[in-house]
């Protein structure tokens, strides 16, 4: 097991130029006042370490504004100020900064890179350790390799091995010294990692039972430190199973379900604390040690508001990646008068008119009976006017290409019900499709959901062959659809889905909503 061990002396990375004056952000100021009215008094002999942390920020290094408000919120560049204000009040020995997955893939900026410009910003924020998240397994193997030596922070995954048996990831577990107390950090991350990525991008790898993993490191280290954290990129509700199993640990710093815990939850003594998504928060976890045991904490997130100023460090980063991607995207290639909702909420659930229009999108180029593709890989809205490369980019922004099948209609038909199993729970495998319609009965038991399916005007029949176009990720049994191995290949054309749809708007001009009724969710 490789465990990394790094004193006060012996910091990898340099952290942002602490602000001089610390009441320049009158807000922030008096975020910190609440802080401290809040929380719990220390004692003189107490050691103090707050732990800094983000998760599934997904490439948003730059503020972002929700559909619905009309302001900026979010983005490493204003994180960036929170946590130099942060070591600006309680000191830079007392704070450990820490990154729980799915940070270095999503929007343009990245995808275009491999991830080295947020790998860039958070050298220069000062990250103490990362945990790779499943979409980072999006580059494939050998570019993840490489941001991983690139970066001057720790990456930790415990649970992912080669086939020859060595760790994936630099190291298991990082041991530093805060304020005076010895600090063990583990990464573990999802065993879901082979469905939810293109399989190619795992070949070799295995995903070991993280909490198998975790009781067998936190045997190894634990004599060695007093406090005992998890970076884990598992989801809440696997944070709690792991709290339960391994009470040895102190706290669960998370990731991966993009829950928003506004303070730490206690499960079976471990404290389980998640920041949502985007860095629309840093998370703030203040703990009071004595000896090897937290006596007392205070959790809480500080919101990511265009109030907090945007860090020029972090900002002349962004701007050298910025003028990379300009002559490559910021080119107009048509424009439409509606909007187009690629939510996850909307897309994960239910048919949406970006769905409809990526699925017909894809049946168009291949010329097939019907095309499906999942909603998980739809990943930003498109806003009504002029529509750009980079829209289509950041709504497509997986390397996925275009792949036609031949299937049975009764294994389509065991798709449309793994693809609506978990109504009305989001899911990332629920398909936007095109060529087909059918009708849901939520209140059904899954695996029975499905009825009145049709291919245009006909029945779909169990016995009769059909040609479904769809990515490269689903005809591979990519979000569980295991029924693609089923299916004879009829064409792998290597061409990018996000690069076929870029063509049909160019053709297009001006895009027009796409008939709806697809997908008939029944009261």
């Amino acid at each position: 097991m490789n465990t990394c061990r790094i004193t006060e002396g012996q910091k990898l990375t340099q952290g942002g130029e602490v602000m001089r004056n610390k009441f320049r952000n009158t807000w922030f100021v008096l975020v910190l006042v609440l802080v401290t009215l809040f929380s719990v008094n220390l004692s003189a002999l107490a050691a103090e370490i707050i732990i800094l942390h983000t998760n599934d920020v997904h490439s948003r290094l730059e503020s972002h504004t929700p559909q619905g408000l009309q302001v900026e919120q979010g983005g490493r560049v204003r994180l960036a100020t929170l946590v130099e204000n942060v070591r600006a009040q309680y000191g830079k020995e007392k704070i450990l900064l820490l990154d729980a997955g799915d940070s270095i893939h999503g929007m343009n900026i990245d995808n275009l890179f491999g991830g080295m410009p947020s790998i860039e910003v958070m050298e220069a924020m000062g990250y103490d350790a990362f945990v790779p998240g499943n979409h980072e397994f999006n580059y494939g193997q050998e570019v993840l390799e490489q941001r991983m030596l690139d970066a001057k922070f720790p990456t930790l995954a415990a649970n992912i091995t080669k086939a020859d048996g060595s760790l994936f990831a630099p190291y298991s577990a990082l041991i530093k010294e805060v304020d005076g107390v010895r600090v063990g950090v583990i990464g573990l991350v999802t065993e879901e990692t082979p469905i939810v990525t293109h399989p190619k991008n795992v070949v070799g790898l295995t995903f070991h039972d993280p909490i198998a993993i975790a009781k067998q490191t936190v045997e190894a280290i634990r004599s060695d430190v007093d406090i005992l954290v998890v970076l884990s990129h598992l989801g809440y509700a696997k944070d709690v199973e792991l709290a339960e199993a391994v009470p040895e640990i102190d706290v669960i710093v998370g990731g991966h379900s993009h829950t928003k815990l506004s303070a730490a939850q206690e499960v079976n003594g471990v404290l389980l604390v998640q920041t949502h998504e985007y860095a629309n928060y840093l998370g703030f976890l203040r703990l009071e040690v004595e000896g090897k045991k937290i006596v007392a904490h205070d959790a809480r997130l500080l919101p990511v508001t265009a109030l907090v100023e945007k860090n020029a460090r972090v900002q002349n980063i962004i701007d050298h990646w910025n003028e990379q991607l300009q002559a490559r995207l910021g080119s107009v290639i048509g424009s439409s008068n509606i909007d187009w909702d690629g939510e996850r909420a909307s897309v994960r659930t239910q048919e949406t008119n970006l769905g409809n229009l990526v699925a017909d999108v894809i049946r168009n180029a291949a010329g097939s009976d019907i095309a499906v593709t999942n909603g998980g890989g739809i990943r930003a809205s498109i806003p009504a006017g002029d529509i750009r490369v980079a829209d289509v980019y950041n709504t497509l922004p997986f390397d996925n290409s275009l792949v036609v099948v031949e299937m049975m209609g009764m294994d389509i038909l065991e798709a449309l019900e793994h693809s609506v199993r978990l109504l009305p729970e989001q899911n990332g495998a629920f398909l936007q499709v095109s060529g087909i319609t059918f009708e849901v009965d939520p209140k059904a038991l899954p695996g029975g959901r499905v009825i009145n399916a049709k291919i245009g005007e006909n029945r779909l029949s169990a016995s009769a062959y059909y040609t479904v176009a769809t990515n490269d990720f689903i005809a591979a049994g990519g979000d569980g659809y295991d029924t693609f191995m089923n299916a004879t290949l009829v064409a792998e054309t290597g061409i990018m889905l996000r690069d076929v749809m870029v063509d049909y708007i160019v053709e297009q001009g001006n895009v027009e909503a796409p008939e709806g009724g697809r997908v008939v969710i029944l009261k």
